[in-house]
């Protein structure tokens, strides 16, 4: 719709019209991907593929590392912009849905606070620590909306195994696990460049709750990256980093020339 209602998609080329609230046009499109037909083959390719074939720039296209953006808006919760930018898998809330604490769910055991929306400065630390924590709910197999404590957790997880897990434990396996996946994308062409949202999705609105704000992209990376010692130029994380989180295999992986 949005594309159509620039000119970048015509009629011509979806065999139909596609207009902004025709709720028919929207379950038309669905079958049609559904069944791979017309227009719907290219729109089940996603939103960068769509970008690429009908011209438009896939770097403003709503998607993050290939990965479409979803409901939860970056003008509104600065901390899910640096999770989106950052994010292993692209523009994904469930890598860090910072959203729940800013809306008053802080993480007390590894000092994640709720605080303003929509402040750039400072969000970048929780919002690292909270996808590392979230990190780990996917390696136990719990639900995001799972309501257990960091403390909870680890004594679960030290009643089951055997082992002495304390909260600071569950932050330090979910930063391995962050890094591990770094160092995976960074061998499959990751760079600094691709910690980006497009402006689509930053660009100040006009009205609503959000009016005139947007998020400062590079308050939150530069943050972000000190933060993660991750380096600058490169987008990898640090040698030592590294080597500090027990990942020496990775650390000469990317770091060996």
């Amino acid at each position: 719709m949005y594309l159509y209602d620039r000119g970048i998609l015509t009629r011509d080329k979806a065999g139909m019209e596609i207009k902004w609230g025709d709720g028919k046009a929207v379950v038309k499109l669905v079958e049609m991907i559904i069944n791979r037909e017309g227009i719907g083959e290219l729109l089940g390719e996603g939103t960068r593929r769509m970008a690429e074939e009908l011209g438009a720039d896939p770097r403003e296209a709503a998607h993050v590392k290939g990965l479409e953006i979803p409901m939860h808006d970056a003008r509104a919760f600065t901390g899910m912009a640096i999770s989106y930018a950052t994010g292993p898998r692209g523009a994904c809330h469930l890598k860090g849905d910072y959203y729940n604490v800013d809306l008053g769910g802080p993480v007390d055991e590894l000092g994640i606070a709720a605080g303003d929306r929509l402040q750039s400065e400072g969000k970048a630390e929780p919002a690292a620590k909270f996808q590392n924590l979230k990190d780990i709910y996917d390696s136990l197999i719990l639900c995001k909306f799972s309501p257990l404590s960091v403390t909870q957790i680890s004594e679960m997880l030290s009643s089951i195994t055997g082992w002495s897990c304390k909260p600071g434990d569950i932050n330090i396996a979910g930063e391995r696990s962050n890094n591990i996946k770094r160092a995976i994308n960074n061998r499959l062409g990751v760079t600094r460049e691709d910690d980006r949202l497009p402006n689509l999705c930053v660009t100040a609105l006009a009205e609503g709750s959000t009016a005139g704000k947007s998020p400062d992209m590079d308050v939150l990376l530069r943050e972000y990256y000190d933060f993660r010692k991750w380096d600058w130029n490169t987008g990898k994380p640090t040698k030592e980093k590294l080597v500090e989180l027990g990942l020496e295999d990775a650390a000469k992986d990317l770091w060996s020339s």
